[in-house]
């Protein structure tokens, strides 16, 4: 009987060290986070140059992709002129047919992106334009001064692709 108890203790020891309970160790340590803004909520990005990814909501390529894209635009140039670029901050946010996105004349976005551009301030930051990406109609669109969303044809085809491969993976868009 003693001898069966050693044995089933000893096979029991044998399992646990070959579970290894530890967290997944990352292929590099070359991981870097930013800080942004989801759904009203901080959040952190990963950077991952080795696509060693952890859970994130909004993936760092998708941000950096956003941001270089609008920044290229003569849109973008135009109303953060008197900024300086050390004082714009960003706010990314889905937009879900949860919390669709009005466009005006009765259109909503219900599958994209919003991009608030901010200004830092000593207070709350003041918001300088807003840019929303329908990923239904691959269009990209701008808050303009009356409030309301134009289409800001100054986004390229190319860059609309660059968007979906970032940020939707190609999946769920109608083009």
């Amino acid at each position: 009987m003693k001898i069966e108890h050693l044995a089933l203790t000893g096979l029991l020891l044998v399992g646990l060290a070959a579970c290894d309970h530890s967290k997944p160790k990352p292929i590099s340590n070359n991981i870097t986070k930013t800080v942004v803004t989801v759904n009203g909520k901080k959040d952190s990005v990963i950077n991952n140059p080795e696509k060693n990814y952890g859970n994130a909501t909004v993936s760092e390529p998708c941000v950096k992709c956003l941001l270089q894209i609008i920044q290229k635009t003569d849109s973008y140039k135009k109303v953060t002129a008197l900024v300086p670029q050390q004082k714009i901050i960003y706010d990314v946010n889905w937009i879900t047919s949860t919390k669709p996105k009005e466009i005006g004349a009765g259109n909503k976005i219900i599958n994209g992106m919003e991009i608030d551009v901010n200004e830092k301030t000593s207070s709350k930051p003041k918001s300088i334009t807003t840019f929303l990406y329908n990923n239904a109609t691959a269009r990209f669109y701008l808050r303009n001064s009356q409030g309301e969303f134009d289409n800001d044809a100054q986004v390229d085809t190319a860059s609309l692709k660059k968007i979906r491969n970032s940020c939707f993976w190609g999946v769920a868009s109608a083009k």
